[in-house]
């Protein structure tokens, strides 16, 4: 997320081809306003996907607003940088709480950071306060026998799944040229 030019923040989806060959894997921000996108729940687990920039009269112009606008009922997005640790350990209590036990989207959330602030070395709001739900926060998440999955249900496991790839390919991009510019100033 780019909080100062918000029409440069994005996606990454794969590089590369089923067959290998080179393919832009740049979602932008323009992209998913341009998107139809009718899902219950976009979840974006990476470092700083709920921030934007405050537009006068318009409100905060970001991702959250990007997939709100493209037809998704509810966002879970971050405000700052999220240890990967930490973080998938809250996301797997929050899809257990939602999938397995029928928590709305919102109580989930709730449930599987309550549960990782009770871990000593977690304690600190830095943790898991993080993650911020915006949408519908009595919308339940309905999920049919594993063999049968509806369309809209489908589109929901496809969106989370992309997110999550989007955004590990994201961070390791990041920590590439990172690395790669630490190492450069080095020498």
């Amino acid at each position: 997320m780019n909080p100062t030019r918000p029409e440069n923040s994005g996606l990454f989806l794969s590089t590369v081809t089923r067959d290998g060959r080179p393919q832009n894997g740049f979602v932008g921000l323009e992209d998913i306003y341009g998107l139809r996108a009718p899902v219950s729940l976009v979840v974006l687990s990476a470092c700083q996907t709920g921030l934007g920039k405050d537009v006068r009269g318009e409100g905060l112009i970001g991702l959250t607003r990007g997939f709100m606008y493209a037809g998704a009922t509810s966002v879970v997005s971050s405000l700052w940088k999220v240890e990967d640790e930490v973080t998938a350990e809250l996301m797997k209590h929050f899809y257990t709480n939602m999938l397995q036990r029928g928590m709305t989207p919102a109580a989930a959330l709730r449930a599987a950071q309550n549960h990782i602030r009770e871990q000593p070395q977690w304690r600190s709001p830095y943790y898991w306060a993080a993650f911020t739900f915006q949408g519908d926060y009595q919308q339940s998440i309905k999920v049919s026998s594993p063999t049968v999955m509806k369309i809209g249900e489908k589109r929901l496991v496809v969106v989370v799944i992309s997110a999550m790839l989007l955004l590990a390919l994201g961070g390791q991009l990041f920590y590439r040229h990172f690395r790669g510019f630490h190492s450069t100033v080095k020498k």
